[in-house]
């Protein structure tokens, strides 16, 4: 199930991936725009995708359960939860994003650019977040396919549509291409659902409902989870803000950094859900050694996976950094970090996978207190004195990720293996 679940995350991280190479080629002089204008919108959409966490995991509790014709219930609630949380993000982005970017220390004349990037992307969050409540609704179902086939149709549309408007309008061009692209994508998701064979059966179109499935069950799963994650992208972004502080070519080659661990960390969010579907199935059959084992062996294979993408960073270092820009400072800057990326690969991927298999048991809120600690208590502030007192730029804030990461990882390992012991 990992193998279609990572390739469509894949295909997510490929779309923003490709966004900032476009820029980085043919409009470098406005990649900080970009990062920037990405920064506080991540932290929007990744909250909110937190938020539809209880769609996978209440969906393979009701189908472990044999009631599988109230999971389009949950699968109904969930587009009302994305819609609902999409919009609103996008208002708070419209009102507050430029401001916000100016109180962080921003330079004005970076932040106002940056700012109309940002605004554009804000209108992309209702699609996006309509398209992740239904995939995650089929992952569930383990048919994870039909989100991934039509995440890399979308690769294909973002690709074309990147190609057309940066030339003329750099990086809101870019973002205009994301807009339509994750327009594609929530309306062919949901038409496929819609048009399921067994769609009726499913409950898909309306019909049985259980009692655990309602929106205070999504959202007893989906607060802890949207609290975890905005506080980890809101971190992320804090550093982002932090490198803009340093200047723009900072910025630029964090931004770059940054990519190229979330196209990896993409691998561990598809053995992260599937380690989820599998302790949900479990735990929904009451099958308690069951539901260990999975957790166990989704943190074997992500720590596998983590190693072979940390050797084939440090293989060919400058290549990958030219693969991202024209400019020769922010290439050689990018290659000269490598190897902390490479550090930072397996502890960030574990933190994810033990953090959803502790959810998908119902221990919702120690993964999150767990983030407020490693992501917003040590990360930000260390990565400040790093890289800012004591002057190591880029090296700070990439040493902090991985203090942060090794943090979040070992304390999720020991509450994972004091639950499986107490159970």
């Amino acid at each position: 199930m990992a193998g279609p679940v990572a390739l469509g995350r894949l295909g997510v991280m490929s779309m923003g991936l490709a966004d900032t190479i476009m820029v980085g080629q043919m409009a470098p002089d406005q990649l900080a725009w970009q990062a920037l204008g990405w920064a506080p919108t991540a932290v929007f959409l990744v909250a909110a995708i937190g938020l539809l966490a209880g769609v996978q995991v209440l969906t393979a509790r009701v189908m472990g359960e044999g009631a599988r014709e109230a999971s389009g219930a949950v699968w109904r609630r969930g587009l009302v939860l994305a819609l609902a949380s999409g919009v609103a993000a996008a208002a708070l982005l419209w009102v507050f994003g430029e401001q916000g970017l100016l109180a962080l220390g921003v330079a004005r004349e970076l932040s106002e650019p940056s700012a109309d990037v940002m605004r554009i992307l804000a209108l992309s969050l209702p699609f996006h977040l309509i398209y992740v409540a239904s995939a995650f609704y089929l992952e569930a179902l383990r048919r994870p396919l039909a989100a991934t086939v039509i995440m890399w149709v979308a690769n294909v549309v973002n690709l074309g549509l990147n190609a057309l408007l940066i030339p003329s309008f750099g990086a809101e061009g870019s973002a205009w291409a994301t807009v339509g692209a994750r327009l594609f994508l929530a309306a062919a998701l949901v038409v496929w659902i819609l048009r399921l064979r067994d769609a009726r059966a499913l409950g898909v179109l309306g019909g049985a409902t259980a009692p655990g499935v309602s929106f205070r069950a999504l959202l007893g799963v989906g607060v802890a989870a949207a609290v975890s994650q905005a506080v980890e992208a809101g971190a992320f972004s804090a550093m982002t803000v932090i490198a803009g502080r340093i200047g723009e070519r900072a910025v630029a080659s964090y931004a770059v950094l940054l990519n190229i661990l979330s196209l990896v960390f993409m691998v561990a969010m598809g053995l992260a859900t599937a380690t989820a579907v599998q302790v949900s199935e479990a735990l929904g059959a009451k099958n308690r050694v069951e539901a260990a084992r999975a957790a166990w062996i989704g943190l074997g294979l992500n720590t596998a996976a983590m190693l072979a993408a940390a050797a084939a960073l440090l293989t060919a270092p400058e290549l990958i950094a030219r693969a991202f820009s024209a400019d020769p400072v922010i290439a050689a800057m990018v290659a000269a970090q490598m190897l902390w990326a490479a550090l930072i690969l397996p502890p960030d991927g574990g933190q994810v996978v033990a953090a959803s298999a502790l959810r998908a048991r119902g221990d919702n809120w120690a993964p999150t207190a767990n983030h407020v600690l490693a992501y917003a208590i040590v990360m930000p502030p260390l990565g400040f004195y790093l890289a800012e007192v004591q002057k190591m730029g880029v090296s700070g804030l990439m040493a902090a990720i991985f203090v942060a990461s090794m943090v979040s990882v070992l304390v999720l390992i020991a509450r994972q293996y004091m639950l499986h012991r107490s159970s």
